[in-house]
């Protein structure tokens, strides 16, 4: 069995979220990652007060691959909007533990303090740990956090975190994407096919196979390695580059790119 594919809910951001989920394994996914965070297009799918019936039924749709738990203000400099994210978090991975996910995800605060996320991202380790969760942080392009080498010192930092590697931010910032997963690959829990143009200042979420990453040597590597996890596709090109497809469309295609890319990753 090769690596199995997933997709990224926020897509279809004001779809309920079961009509979401089975368009998306109709169409051939063997995973759904779902979305618990605000987008700019749309509300979340999962939240705190999602009822406890809805997630029973949601439940029988899976399986998932991680539930996206991506609060802005995650490690931030204000102590009262850090210490009320890092509460909403945790709380949050009782929602995963709902729907039989084994991880979540977060990403740091656009403006947070270093010592104070990584205090924020041990408490989350720990709280996850204590529910039988995997705790992962996703790099971010442009924040404290964004490269491989402070996903680095952040693991350091929180023994026991593990990364959702996403090579569409990691590349703006400067790094190899090839290189980055080899280095990272030990604590790599979950990965996003993502593609993008651009720098820290100019980048863009593209369509797949229309940026400037070597989405293929990453996958190779993960072929290489044999690599456990899921593949989740984040689509945001619609948001970014006016991509005017259709979700049906979407999925189509990026199911096609995959499977594409894991043939020529086998060679």
């Amino acid at each position: 069995m090769g690596i199995p594919l997933s997709f990224h809910t926020g897509l279809m951001a004001g779809m309920p979220t079961a009509d979401a989920v089975k368009l998306i394994r109709d169409h051939g996914y063997e995973m759904v990652e779902l979305n618990a965070e605000i987008v700019p297009w749309g509300p979340a799918h999962i939240h705190l007060n999602t009822p406890r019936s809805e997630l029973q039924e949601l439940a029988k749709l899976g399986p998932f691959s991680a539930l996206c738990i991506h609060h802005r203000d995650f490690g931030a400099v204000d102590s009262d909007r850090r210490d009320a994210a890092t509460a909403w978090t945790i709380a949050m991975m009782d929602r995963a533990i709902d729907l039989g996910i084994d991880i979540v995800h977060v990403i740091p605060a656009e403006q947070a303090d270093r010592e104070a996320l990584h205090d924020a991202l041990s408490r989350g380790v720990e709280a996850a740990e204590k529910k039988g969760l995997i705790f992962a942080l996703e790099p971010i392009v442009g924040r404290i956090i964004g490269t491989k080498k402070t996903a680095r010192e952040a693991i350091s930092a929180a023994p026991g975190l593990k990364i959702n590697f996403d090579p569409s931010h990691l590349h703006p910032m400067g790094d190899d994407v090839t290189s980055a997963v080899k280095e990272l690959y030990d604590d790599i829990a979950h990965v996003h096919l993502k593609d993008a143009t651009g720098t820290p200042d100019t980048f863009k979420f593209v369509p797949l196979g229309d940026g400037e990453i070597d989405l293929l040597s990453m996958v190779r590597v993960l072929v290489q390695n044999k690599y456990q996890g899921a593949v989740s596709i984040e689509h945001e090109s619609h948001w970014f580059v006016n991509d005017q497809r259709t979700p049906t469309q979407v999925l189509k295609d990026c199911r096609n790119y995959f499977d594409d890319l894991l043939r020529q990753a086998a060679l």
